[in-house]
């Protein structure tokens, strides 16, 4: 009898569930993927919102030395340039810089740093969207 070397019944059904476990395994690679890529692009809508504010509210800080006048909802610099929080919007001047804004918050203190004090202004903004994005920031004034 000749011997016949080839795919027999129950190799090929162990090649179809190696090949079913490898697709398996790609499917769920590809879903984690897309879900993380989602999670990314919503916390990209955040980050760009958050960083036109911080950009503005920076060199507003660096500029002034003191507050004018605080309150959990709005700033108003010795400038005169004041940044309120109002229908789900941050606005600057009355220019609205950010948009879909849950809550914003300003306060500020005054911190003894070697000797020098500091007025720290300390923000908080929280953004919603699938996810919830919040960024508790401290800026210190210009002191010298």
């Amino acid at each position: 009898m000749k011997k016949e070397n080839g795919i027999t019944l129950m190799s090929l059904i162990i090649y179809i569930i190696l090949m079913l476990l490898v697709v398996a395994m790609l499917a769920t690679m590809s879903t984690m993927f897309f879900k993380n890529t989602k999670i990314i692009e919503d916390e990209s809508k955040y980050s760009g919102e958050f960083n036109k504010f911080n950009m503005f509210f920076i060199e507003d800080v660096k500029k002034s030395n003191s507050v004018y006048s605080i309150n959990p909802r709005e700033i108003v610099f010795l400038d005169g340039t004041t940044y309120a929080y109002q229908n789900n919007a941050i606005y600057r001047d009355k220019v609205k810089i950010c948009d879909n804004i849950t809550s914003c918050t300003f306060s500020n203190r005054t911190d003894d740093m070697s000797g020098v004090n500091k007025e720290i202004i300390n923000v908080k903004i929280e953004m919603s969207g699938s996810d919830t994005f919040v960024a508790d920031n401290d800026y210190v004034l210009k002191y010298w």
